[in-house]
């Protein structure tokens, strides 16, 4: 959200406007070391939409301390003026009972510092949001959002709104729709920078941590194909030093909010994003978009590539493992041509060329010749293991689980969920999974 400058915000009707600038707001006011007086003012034309943006905004800022007090047309007016002395951090009220409140009682506000007019063509009388802003002294930025326009509201707007910015927001079902079927407008150019790396078994991390080691500088976004991987690299992230965080789709509005602003403000190099769209991402400034699993659909594939193709990201880099194979060659035969292939970093190539020659030594010693079984047969036979085995193993196949390594927290997709088990044993299951 831009900051100081007076926002036109246009919303279509699957939106929920109080996501688009309450979010903000709630951010910038738990910020301040100060938080006596009212820092907001939310105007809403119904008493219904005031209870449900008062509620909303309890939901979100209960953890942060942020107190929010409704003002509606029907409540008593001895308790709301005793309200509106205590100065709670945010005010949501109807036009006509606050400005008469405001006129009545003479009420100044100097520490307001936002005027939102919440679905501004909804008002009725904009003489009640003129007395409003004339009682609000200081620099304050006003936000209106707006479904729907017309030549009176825009004139209304003028009055109040200083050289706004417009800004506007697709509708994210039309482009989850157009993800699902493969219809969109997005056209990958042919001299886009698109890569692709060809991961070893069992080598992705180890191949995505080593690239990133060779692009120190770039901001990137990691796309997996699920929430769990997205967690489990943020993690690896998290142990090898670098700056990053993780979203998916089952966040929180206020904890995807957080993280998001965090990589998007520069506080952090790195965002995974886990099962969920590209075209539901406003991100600029990125330098990198990385498919650690590549899409199924060809049209995420290219939504992903807009973030290359509108200039906000320099390169677009797949790591094709043998189970993206068959999602890449779709993509490459939808696009034309192929992109070009970036070697596997040395450190990857390194650690596979040791594994391979300890794996040749193994089976070299394993190997008895003809004088080790003559010797072997002059020796008394040792006596059998009495360990336990599983039915069917061989008497060479190890006993217990195999150990887990660092590459086995490879991506994926998300697969069938598993049956939870209910009660104490499965919380700590879950707990400890």
């Amino acid at each position: 959200m831009k900051e100081g400058g007076d926002l036109l915000v246009n919303v279509s009707e699957e939106d929920q406007p109080e996501t688009g600038y309450l979010i903000p707001v709630l951010d910038q006011i738990a910020k301040q070391d100060r938080r006596q007086g009212t820092k907001a003012i939310i105007l809403a034309n119904t008493p219904e939409r005031v209870a449900e943006l008062d509620k909303w905004i309890w939901g979100v800022g209960y953890h942060a301390g942020i107190e929010s007090a409704p003002i509606e047309n029907s409540g008593v007016e001895a308790e709301q003026k005793s309200v509106l002395y205590a100065g709670p951090a945010i005010i949501v009220a109807n036009p006509e009972r606050l400005s008469e409140l405001m006129d009545k009682y003479r009420m100044v506000f100097r520490e307001t510092q936002y005027l939102i007019l919440d679905l501004a063509e909804t008002f009725s009388s904009w003489d009640n949001i003129d007395v409003i802003t004339k009682r609000i002294i200081g620099k304050c930025q006003k936000i209106a959002t707006v479904k729907q326009t017309n030549e009176e509201i825009v004139n209304h707007l003028d009055g109040v709104l200083v050289d706004p910015e417009t800004l506007g927001f697709e509708k994210k079902a039309e482009k989850k729709k157009a993800v699902a079927s493969g219809e969109n407008g997005v056209n990958i150019p042919k001299d886009l920078t698109q890569y692709y790396i060809n991961v070893p078994p069992r080598k992705k991390i180890s191949t995505l941590m080593a690239h990133l080691d060779n692009t120190p500088s770039d901001i990137v976004l990691i796309f997996t194909a699920s929430r769990r991987t997205a967690d489990r690299l943020y993690r690896v992230f998290r142990k090898s030093g670098k700056r990053a965080v993780s979203i998916h789709d089952k966040l929180d509005e206020a904890t995807f909010s957080d993280r998001f602003e965090r990589f998007t403000s520069g506080n952090v190099q790195h965002l995974i994003a886990g099962e969920i769209s590209a075209a539901e991402l406003d991100i600029s400034g990125v330098t990198q978009v990385i498919n650690y699993d590549v899409p199924e659909e060809v049209a995420e594939y290219k939504f992903r590539a807009d973030l290359v193709g509108n200039g906000r990201a320099t390169r677009i880099v797949s790591l094709v493992s043998k189970q993206d194979r068959k999602d890449i060659k779709e993509i490459i035969e939808e696009l034309g041509y192929a992109p070009e292939e970036i070697p596997l970093p040395e450190s990857v190539k390194k650690d596979k060329k040791q594994k391979t020659a300890k794996g040749k030594q193994k089976k070299k010693g394993k190997g008895n010749g003809r004088g080790d079984r003559k010797q072997a047969a002059g020796k008394k036979q040792s006596r059998p293991s009495k360990k336990p085995r599983r039915p069917g193993s061989s008497e060479d196949e190890p006993i217990g689980l195999p150990r887990p390594s660092y590459d086995k927290l490879s991506g994926g997709r998300s697969g069938k969920k598993k049956k939870q088990e209910k009660g104490i044993l499965g919380f700590i299951k879950k707990l400890f999974s």
